[in-house]
């Protein structure tokens, strides 16, 4: 067996040890460092994604709340409401029925809802009376929805107004009557 001097021993654990602390530092320290500047780059990145969903939740649950309050009011309308004599009571209040024409149609039906819609064709009339008459159509027999406005100056006159507005009212179909509400 060979014999090492006190000298060589010192260098050999001199060696071993910074082979340890090479190897510790490439198989242990510097993945670490690694993984925490990569953590330190991607936790901001999913942090403000999560606030960006919370938010969305908020929105949907928002939404949600509106749906089911939509879809009750709809039940409770009288399934018989008169949409267009009551688009033509609200015109003659306004001392609109000379302006106005109306035409009703029905949308193809859904699964579990129909949808009575009218046109009403205004001519000559003033921003006022188009404001007034809009903000007359909300009633508390029947959900009424403004489907489409427009709105063109009147090319005889350039203080009054022509408008086209389309008008639905929704009513849930039979079987959806007796459906429970989705929660």
């Amino acid at each position: 067996m060979m014999q090492i001097t006190p000298r060589e021993r010192w260098l050999l654990i001199g060696l071993l040890t910074a082979v340890a602390v090479w190897a510790s530092y490439a198989l242990a320290l510097q993945p670490a460092r690694h993984r925490i500047r990569t953590l330190a780059r991607i936790i901001p990145e999913k942090q403000a994604e999560l606030n960006e969903l919370e938010a969305t939740s908020v929105r949907y649950a928002a939404l949600r709340h509106e749906f089911v309050d939509l879809r009750t009011k709809i039940a409770e309308q009288p399934a018989d409401f008169p949409l267009l004599p009551f688009l033509e009571s609200v015109l003659e209040r306004h001392r609109l029925t000379r302006q106005a024409s109306l035409e009703q149609s029905t949308a193809p039906p859904q699964p579990d809802y129909t949808e009575v819609m009218v046109t009403v064709e205004l001519r000559d009339v003033s921003w006022k009376q188009l404001v007034d008459f809009l903000g007359d159509l909300q009633t508390p027999e029947a959900v009424l929805r403004i489907g489409s406005l427009h709105i063109r100056r009147n090319p005889g006159d350039s203080t009054l107004l022509d408008s086209t507005v389309g008008i639905s009212s929704p009513r849930l179909a039979p079987p959806a009557l007796t459906a429970q509400t989705v929660p």
